[in-house]
């Protein structure tokens, strides 16, 4: 993954907390027009990840999770495996579809939100319908990372390295 889509979201998530308490002041809870909106975005990217205004619908689905004081994604990005392996131009599109699915997550089950390995288990698997997207779009792109989380998924494996990843970085909190 490149040091820039790490340093974006980075900044974004860790920026989240003090710009909820700011902006929170400003407005209530999340409309249900809202998240239906968040949600719609998140499906598009994921299922079209080079859509010709995926910069534009990006933007606007980042500002909402960080803007919506209701809405809490927690963003631990080694469940996608080693950072080495997800690199070129598409990463940031890789990192940003772990949060937009994750939030997707959050909105459709507000009852399970606070329920880490399900919002993670929800946001791998949005990264990986978003790559084999990708793949059907540009057969040539290939990400060694994500082939080997696919090929834990056909094996079985993918929930397993996910809750092991996740207690990691729970510790780490």
């Amino acid at each position: 993954m490149t040091k820039k889509a790490i340093l974006l979201l980075s900044l974004v998530f860790a920026c989240s907390s003090a710009a909820k308490a700011n902006l929170g002041q400003d407005r209530g809870p999340s409309t249900p027009e809202e998240r239906k909106r968040a949600v719609e975005i998140a499906s598009l990217l994921e299922n079209d990840p080079f859509n010709k205004d995926a910069k534009a619908l990006t933007s606007e689905l980042v500002f909402f999770l960080v803007q919506a004081p209701d809405i809490h994604v927690h963003l631990c990005s080694d469940v996608l495996g080693d950072y080495k392996k997800i690199k070129g131009d598409y990463s940031p599109i890789i990192i940003s579809q772990l949060t937009f699915s994750q939030g997707r997550f959050v909105i459709e089950h507000p009852e399970q939100a606070g329920d880490w390995y399900l919002e993670s288990m929800a946001g791998v698997e949005g990264v990986l319908r978003t790559y084999q997207n990708m793949k059907r779009s540009k057969p040539k792109v290939k990400i060694s990372g994500l082939e080997e989380l696919l090929a834990k998924q056909q094996a079985g494996q993918l929930s397993d390295f996910v809750k092991t990843v996740l207690a990691d970085c729970m510790a780490r909190q």
